[in-house]
């Protein structure tokens, strides 16, 4: 057996906590305590300020924002769109998998309520159709809230998730963020052939 044959317990514990808090207290409830984990752990998080988008950009490259800690390296397509080649929760799903030989009932439920309209995913801008699994509610909004606390210039930057695609290939677009960020659907549908998510970043004037 070599090192890549060895579960992750921690990954399976996870799916099966969340599977739990599914069966005990709804969708609804569990989507919300997702969100919450996320923007607890986004402030605990210092702000930083950079100079320029020269800079901001080459501190992604390198992989040494605040963003691109919890999630890897992004790349960026242009226009501050950027497309994630891996999905931070790819192990976690695989290991799982693995053990289970499927993912968890209740999950697609959990997916949905993300995806609706709501207070928290519009300040956030995430979900609207971008959700693709139970992890997007922890990923988006911990990415979106970590943006918040990014200046460039000492000049604010927002968050738009534009796209998701789940493990199995499907594409989840935001329509809504799509068309309020100023990128096309079609920008975003490409990059998510090649990547898992696709967002963009933007500078308030």
């Amino acid at each position: 057996m070599s090192k890549e044959d060895v579960l992750d317990i921690a990954h399976v514990g996870f799916l099966e906590m969340i599977k739990a808090l599914i069966g005990q207290s709804g969708a609804p409830s569990t989507k919300g305590t997702l969100i919450r984990i996320a923007l607890a752990a986004a402030d605990k998080v210092d702000n930083v300020d950079y100079p320029s988008i020269e800079d901001f950009l080459t501190a992604v490259e390198n992989v040494e924002t605040n963003i691109s800690r919890i999630e890897g390296p992004a790349v960026h397509i242009g226009d501050g769109v950027f497309g994630l080649p891996k999905c931070p929760f790819a192990d976690s799903i695989a290991n799982y998998k693995d053990v289970f030989k499927g993912m968890p009932e209740g999950f697609a439920e959990v997916t949905n309520e993300f995806n609706r309209e709501g207070i928290v995913t519009d300040k956030f801008r995430v979900g609207s159709g971008a959700g693709v699994s139970p992890f997007c509610a922890i990923h988006q909004p911990l990415r979106s809230a970590l943006g918040n606390g990014i200046t460039i210039g000492g000049k604010k930057t927002v968050i738009y998730q534009l796209g998701c695609k789940s493990a199995g290939g499907a594409k989840g677009l935001a329509q809504k963020w799509i068309n309020e960020s100023g990128h096309s659907e079609e920008l975003v549908t490409k990059v998510l052939d090649d990547h898992m998510c696709c967002y963009c970043i933007k500078v308030e004037e």
